[in-house]
């Protein structure tokens, strides 16, 4: 969290967990209909979306830079050769609205499009006691898609998308006293206003596949937060920070990939492409603080971009009839600039391999598998930090952040082995990896006193994450259907400096050798979905996860959760009604911390703030099919 919602994605233990001043270069994909949204979650929902994609590990040959940890793909639906068109409308306790509509069908008979809208509203779960409102970490969502395919021969399809997104959120999560009631007077938001589009090129010929791909995307973001959670009445004090960022982007991705069986001994399939991606970023920023002794505003502006450039190939070769060999590599130069209004300047120029080697054996019904590939993320500059250091800094900050000025790239080696079994009723895959990072970047706070907090990331030395994996699913009878994943992780820090502020002055402390923040040992989900009659399912799911450290930077911990989620579905012909719950035990539980000192009446001590998750929601949904 951190956000209105869960912006920022770990996937394997690997991710990020928040963004203020500094560029974000994600460790962790999001591609939606061929436009890259990295680093900006927001536009992530589910509404009219056919197929997701998670892919695990790094994904450096396909996907690059973005993707040293993972991929999450989404594809929406796409026009239909026929008319059709869906009605749907939800609600729920805390206010919640949910209203979505869909038309799709053919305009001639080569050209179809489809047009998808959504619109959701809740109040949230917060309760403002110092402002009297419901409403202040509210959510505000609207979702706009629309298709278009046209193909003018047997052998040549055109896709054009366009999409926009409209959030609206209101971000007033924490409070001084740890529950859904706050106090703060100038509660924050967390706004996004996204527009987009991708034209798609594929021609097919005898023997190859020619596929070009096309993106642009400029997005307008909007952060901002009550510093002191509190107001002046109760407090004395009252400060807040605004980050506005304005940021565009284009892409193209052109490969040409081989046509033909790829099922028998000798049999061969290969791909090669090239991606071009530039990314422009300009920060304002706005902060202020406010006491007895008068109002101190500030402010800071940064931009930032960034050219990387890809050539990329792969290969797959069957060298028995039941063992394939798979190859493939990805060389990307990625040059950046970065400037800002305290006179840092930074333009770090460097170029990284990735790629990943695997070999397949099957048997009957079953394929095993190994795997061995590297990913890489570029560095960058930790501008934020810098930009506090003025005349009035300790000279032990001053050294410290010295050093850190620019971080360096990271790279990533992951050892995978498994399993897949295919059956009718039965399906299952057992993974087992081990990754290794090298120059890895974690992120970590510094304290400007008596109050004044910078992050920063800093390379650690290494890092290890080593876990093993299980997914199956199971269809015990015609009426009963069971799907469960299960997972456990072992992470590790490498040599890790940080700030121990329950020392004074903060000492230097290192962390190495701890788990990574955000990285449970164990996760699971269990989905039950039984079919009561031929019209009236039942569906039943239980998630949970171990306890796990919300920072590098300290020692503050979750606690292990559970939750269960329920639907009861009927659905007649063409409509569809159910009831729903989430969480539906009401399980309180904690989805982002801190630790340090913020209450005044406490007299600053030290000690942790939480962020609580979803408390239980309660709804209905009809949906109708034209």
């Amino acid at each position: 969290a951190g956000a209105s919602r869960g912006r920022f994605v770990q996937i394997r233990g690997i991710g990020e967990r928040s963004q203020f001043k500094d560029p974000l270069d994600a460790s962790v994909g999001l591609i939606i209909d061929g436009i890259d949204f990295t680093g900006i979650g927001l536009t992530g929902t589910l509404f009219d979306i056919r197929q997701i994609e998670i892919h695990r590990g790094p994904q450096g040959t396909a996907f690059g830079s973005n993707a040293m940890g993972g991929l999450i793909l989404l594809e929406s639906n796409t026009p239909s050769d026929i008319f059709e068109s869906d009605l749907s409308v939800g609600m729920g306790n805390y206010g919640d609205l949910d209203l979505g509509a869909v038309i799709s069908g053919p305009i001639s008979e080569n050209l179809s499009a489809r047009l998808a809208m959504q619109h959701y509203k809740s109040n949230g779960f917060i309760k403002n006691g110092f402002l009297s409102k419901n409403d202040t970490n509210d959510f505000d969502e609207q979702t706009f898609r629309a298709k278009i395919r046209w193909r003018p021969s047997d052998k040549t399809q055109v896709s054009f998308t366009a999409s926009s997104y409209d959030t609206n959120n209101g971000y007033d999560a924490f409070s001084l006293e740890n529950t859904r009631r706050t106090d703060s007077d100038e509660p924050g938001h967390d706004r996004q206003q996204s527009n987009a589009f991708a034209i798609n090129f594929v021609n097919e010929s005898a023997s190859i596949i020619l596929d070009a791909n096309l993106f642009r995307e400029e997005t307008d973001l909007e952060y901002g937060f009550d510093w002191d959670w509190s107001n002046l009445a109760k407090s004395n004090i009252r400060g807040g920070e605004n980050n506005e960022r304005e940021r565009d982007s284009v892409g193209l991705d052109f490969r040409v990939s081989s046509k033909g069986k790829f099922e028998n001994r000798n049999d061969t399939s290969w791909v090669i492409g090239l991606y071009s991606y530039r990314k422009n970023v300009d920060l304002y920023y706005n902060d202020h603080w406010e006491d007895d002794w008068g109002l101190y505003p500030s402010s800071f502006r940064s931009s930032f971009s960034t050219k990387r450039l890809s050539f990329y190939s792969e290969f797959d070769w069957f060298l028995l009839d039941k063992l394939s060999f798979s190859g493939g590599a990805r060389w990307e130069n990625y040059d950046n600039s970065y400037s800002d209004s305290a006179g840092v300047n930074s333009n770090p120029e460097d170029s990284s391999w990735g790629g990943r080697f695997s070999i397949k054996y099957a048997h009957n019904d079953l394929i095993f598998y190994g795997a061995i590939s590297q990913g890489y993320k570029a560095g960058g500059i930790n501008g934020q930090a810098a930009a506090g250091v003025d005349t009035g800094t300790a000279p032990e900050i001053v050294s410290f952040l010295s050093q850190r000025l620019e971080f360096q790239s990271e790279s990533l080696h992951s050892f995978e082995v498994g399993l897949r079994r295919y059956q009718e009723r039965l399906s299952w895959s057992l993974s087992v990896f081990h990754m290794e990072r090298k120059n890895m970047q974690a992120k970590a706070w510094i304290l400007f006193p008596p109050a004044d907090w910078k992050s920063y990331l800093d390379n650690v030395d290494d890092g290890t994450n080593t876990g093993l994996e299980v997914d199956l699913t199971f269809q015990a009878s015609d009426n009963l259907a069971l799907t469960a994943s299960f997972g456990l992780l072992d992470t590790k820090l490498g040599k890790l400096t940080v700030q121990d502020i329950d020392t004074d002055p903060p000492q230097a402390v290192d962390k190495a050798n701890r788990e990574q923040a955000h990285a449970p040992s164990y996760q699971y989900s269990i989905s039950v979905n039984y079919l009561i009659t031929e019209a009236v399912s039942l569906n039943l799911q239980l998630e949970g996860k171990d306890k796990f450290y919300f920072s590098n930077g300290h020692d503050i911990q979750s606690d292990s959760m559970q939750l269960m989620h329920t639907r009861l579905q009927y659905d007649l012909e063409q409509y569809e009604f159910s009831i729903w719950g989430r969480n539906i035990f009401n399980e309180k539980y904690k989805t982002r911390g801190f630790y340090f000192g913020n209450n005044p009446l406490k007299e600053w001590v030290n000690e942790p703030y939480y962020q609580l998750g979803e408390p239980r929601v309660l709804g209905i949904t009809a949906q109708v099919h034209f």
